[in-house]
């Protein structure tokens, strides 16, 4: 049975300057990032536009005029773009298939290729991160828009709508991407999926912690895939279920045990005082 490898795109809205400029410092790594390999951050790169997106944020509202948003608006929009990690790794080794390069090189051009004709000079800041257990970009996208008064006075402000406003705009950012990726093997999820993703650095954060734990209790290691890692994740529950009634067993034992203990000694400190005070003949 061939494998589905699939094409991953989640896209998040940023309704503050503080968001931006707290998104700018991750992607940097500022701050530490528990699931990334520092070894590796000398590896990532800017694939378009700016290596500080919020830098580039704050000019393109200077340049633009801008002096105030409007209460609630979304600012940017952070993109991340990733797949399954089967494309690069042997599902069952998990180690680096031998075309990886090749296919890595492949992906990172058809996103450069794709964001370009999609999205063009919206387009801040593009970044590959591959220090992390899976391959991934962020993107940060600007959703300024010349818009006229009644007035007949053009001035610049905010649609963040006209990229995501609704359900169907969204699908077809899923279907325009899973398009140009198809071409890679990689395919699109399932359309009206009513499943809630967690980000994919937090999954594989705790795909890295469930890795250790695996080790440190003698077990199978974790699938690398959320569907499998669920499956891995109820059997570990069953286990430790398991070792709770164990241990609610043993714990019984020592209580009826310490009981007894304690009714012996009731029994020996009672003839103990009789023997004592016992009168002499």
């Amino acid at each position: 049975m061939v494998k589905n490898n699939y094409a991953i795109l989640r896209i998040e809205k940023l309704k503050s300057e503080a968001a931006i400029c707290a998104m700018s410092a991750h992607w940097r790594r500022e701050n530490y990032t528990p699931n990334a390999d520092p070894r590796r951050t000398k590896y990532n790169r800017v694939l378009v536009g700016s290596a500080d997106p919020y830098k580039r944020f704050k000019q393109e509202v200077e340049k633009r005029g801008i002096t105030k948003f409007r209460k609630n608006g979304v600012l940017a929009l952070e993109m991340l773009l990733a797949f399954s990690p089967e494309y690069l790794r042997d599902e069952q080794t998990g180690k680096y298939l031998p075309d990886a390069k090749v296919r890595l090189n492949n992906w990172i051009k058809s996103i450069k290729a794709w964001l370009e004709k999609e999205y063009g000079e919206r387009v801040l800041s593009a970044i590959l991160h591959t220090e992390e257990q899976n391959f991934h970009v962020h993107v940060c996208l600007h959703v300024f828009e010349r818009k006229t008064r009644k007035s007949g006075i053009q001035e610049w402000g905010l649609n963040a709508r006209a990229i995501t406003g609704g359900a169907d705009k969204l699908r077809k950012i899923q279907d325009s991407y899973a398009e140009a990726m198809k071409p890679l093997g990689l395919n699109r999820g399932l359309r009206g999926s009513k499943a809630h993703h967690s980000k994919v650095s937090s999954f594989y954060a705790a795909l890295n912690e469930a890795d250790n734990l695996a080790e440190n209790l003698n077990l199978n290691p974790t699938k690398k895939n959320p569907r499998d890692f669920r499956a891995w994740q109820n059997k570990l529950n069953s286990i430790v279920e398991g070792l709770k009634k164990q241990q609610e067993t043993e714990i019984s034992k020592l209580n009826q045990m310490v009981e007894e203990l304690s009714t012996t000694n009731a029994k020996l400190k009672q003839q103990l005082c009789s023997q004592t005070t016992r009168p002499k003949i």
